[in-house]
């Protein structure tokens, strides 16, 4: 069966609403010292198994990946580059919370407690990410990760043709935010809206992507440099009975339904660990959201990260950020070297 194979890859696939595929084996081994050195090498030699594991026919436009690799460090327990169709991230927090409870699960990773909690430490393109999983008679029940620094950015404005002038918020939690009060647009979010419902929030947070994409740079505090817009958050924030609040209200929100978009007509079914911590930031820096207050962000199929700011280092919020991951799949992927799509597709 084999015989004719040019890449045979292992993958366990997890999700919480949105997908990861982890690949455990098969990949190369990738050159390259630092994480950043390895995610370099991989997508210079084998970028088309990147693509091969997230796109059609073996995946989808939404799948996330995750390519498990050595440790840069000797302390840590493996290494991670975060991958998706069109590319590369350098931190994921969706994909950080599979990849952790996958360790654990499969004991790739040995568990040290049956009830409480165990630390792995991921290292990744921006850092050793600390994960604790939560156990409960033997069970994982939870993981909760440290965001590392994330930071208010500011407020810009959109020019955009079909809705004139849209005001943003600016945040950083490892990939750039800009967010954008959905009830000011008219939009509402949820697990119920009608089919038009959703369809006017895919058209205008494609609209705003593109836009955001097109007039938005900004400097990241000890990260990067006139950085382009990463992500697009619709947001609709809720108190604390679960009822939304009044577009532009300064009281504090309990959380809010977040509508995250990355590419056209792509909207996640995750809230994104990394947009829950660079929200996290601006609530923080615009005095919304104390310190040690719980908060949560829910997406659009109904899945919940808890969150909860616990200290400033100048500039830099940090916060830790929980969910659960769910074990949905083992497959073994197959490259032939007669496939007609070496790299997948997308449509």
């Amino acid at each position: 069966m084999f015989g004719n194979a040019r890449h045979v890859l292992h993958v366990w696939d997890y999700h919480h609403g949105q997908a990861t595929r982890i690949v455990v084996a098969g990949c190369p081994p990738l050159h390259g010292r630092t994480m950043r050195e390895k995610q370099n090498d991989l997508s210079a030699r084998y970028d088309h198994l990147r693509a091969l594991i997230c796109r059609e026919p073996r995946g989808h436009r939404n799948l996330l990946g995750a390519f498990l690799t050595e440790p840069e460090h000797p302390t840590s327990h493996a290494g991670v580059i975060f991958v998706h169709p069109d590319g590369y991230f350098d931190a994921c927090g969706d994909s950080t919370f599979s990849v952790a409870i996958a360790l654990v699960e499969s004991g790739l990773v040995p568990r040290t407690v049956d009830d409480g909690e165990q630390e792995l430490l991921l290292d990744t393109v921006l850092g050793t990410v600390p994960v604790r999983i939560r156990l409960r008679q033997g069970r994982v029940v939870a993981a909760t990760m440290a965001s590392g620094p994330s930071y208010a950015l500011g407020d810009a404005m959109l020019e955009t043709h079909e809705l004139g002038p849209v005001p943003v918020t600016l945040a950083w939690g490892g990939l750039l935010y800009a967010f954008v009060d959905a009830p000011a647009l008219g939009l509402e979010l949820g697990p119920e809206l009608s089919p038009n419902a959703r369809e006017r929030v895919l058209e205008v947070g494609t609209l705003l992507w593109q836009a955001a994409r097109a007039q938005l740079r900004t400097d990241v505090p000890g990260v990067t440099s006139g950085r382009p817009v990463d992500l697009v958050t619709l947001v609709q924030e809720l108190d604390a009975n679960g009822s939304p609040l009044p577009a532009g209200s300064s009281r504090q929100p309990a959380g809010a339904r977040v509508a995250n978009f990355y590419a056209p007509r792509t909207m996640g079914r995750t809230p994104s660990g990394t947009g829950t911590a660079a929200r996290v930031a601006a609530l923080v820096a615009s005095n919304r959201l104390p310190l040690g207050a719980s908060y949560y962000h829910e997406s659009p199929v109904g899945l919940r990260f808890t969150a909860r700011p616990l200290r400033r280092e100048g500039d830099a919020i940090h916060s830790e950020i929980s969910t659960m991951s769910y074990c949905m799949g083992i497959a073994t992927l197959i490259l032939r070297d007669d496939d007609p799509f070496p790299t997948g597709f997308a449509l």
